[in-house]
């Protein structure tokens, strides 16, 4: 088992000599499918070498709208550096070992290989992908809910004079609008309260404005008081999906909706 295990790991490994050192290409991937791959630099005038990536791991992470400068983040990405024993340089944009002699090399190659995969986790965390589909799935439910008995109309202004689109704003015969917000985040929640004020004091319009929370912890306690008492309903989805739509029903028919 032990030769099949290094025949798996190896056969994709590909190592080229380059003007700096050496290029190698794992069989592994990054997050868009290109192959990973990084370079041994050197040796230097000490015979020392160093492990670098092609400068576009972190570059890209940011690109992708991940923002690193956030403490949580910040502290996320130091805390593995340490780990791997590796640094950032932001100018340049490389992540880098310290210079390593001859021996050292191959194991820390490995282990700046599992610091490339770690990084790409931080992609798993932009708000970007958990509010894309945490939207798809509470629209789609919200939508088969409301069924023909309404209109439902997709990023559109809450009334004429509000900036801020709801994801989704629900029309049904002689009943108020109302205006939901699908938030995975305070700013989401704090969009909400700005549109139901703007509709109220400045539209001079009935709509009803809701946020809909993906989860209990998308916002702190002071940001969950002050939209508690400016919109017209603040359900949470996750845990309790089916009520949470049920609330957003009695919100666009009345209280006289019925329960499913």
């Amino acid at each position: 088992m032990k030769e099949d295990l290094c025949k798996a790991f190896c056969d994709e490994l590909a190592v080229r000599n380059v003007p700096a050192g050496l290029a190698v290409r794992t069989g592994f991937t990054m997050s868009g499918g290109e192959p990973l791959g990084f370079y041994i630099v050197g040796p230097d005038a000490t015979g020392r070498y160093r492990i670098e990536d092609d400068g576009t791991t972190m570059p890209l992470i940011e690109a992708a709208g991940v923002d690193l400068e956030t403490q949580t983040r910040a502290d996320a990405v130091a805390q593995m550096l340490s780990e791997y024993g590796a640094s950032y340089n932001a100018e340049s944009g490389e992540l880098s070992t310290l210079p390593l002699v001859s021996d050292a090399v191959p194991q820390r190659a490995l282990q700046f290989v599992a610091l490339l995969l770690r990084l790409q986790d931080l992609l798993l965390l932009k708000p970007e992908r958990v509010y894309g589909t945490f939207r798809e799935d509470a629209a789609k439910a919200i939508k088969a809910a409301i069924g023909d008995r309404a209109v439902v109309h997709e990023d559109q202004l809450p009334a004429q004079g509000v900036d801020v689109p709801a994801d989704l704003l629900i029309e049904a015969p002689d009943r108020p609008p109302v205006a939901v917000f699908l938030a995975v985040s305070e700013q989401r929640v704090l969009e909400a309260v700005l549109a139901q004020m703007a509709a109220t004091y400045e539209a001079r319009s009935d709509c009803a404005v809701v946020a809909l929370l993906e989860k209990d912890s998308s916002v702190s306690r002071r940001v969950r008081q002050r939209a508690a008492n400016r919109l017209a309903a603040m359900p949470i989805y996750e845990g309790e999906e089916r009520i949470a739509i049920q609330r957003i029903e009695q919100e666009v028919f009345g209280r006289r909706t019925t329960i499913h």
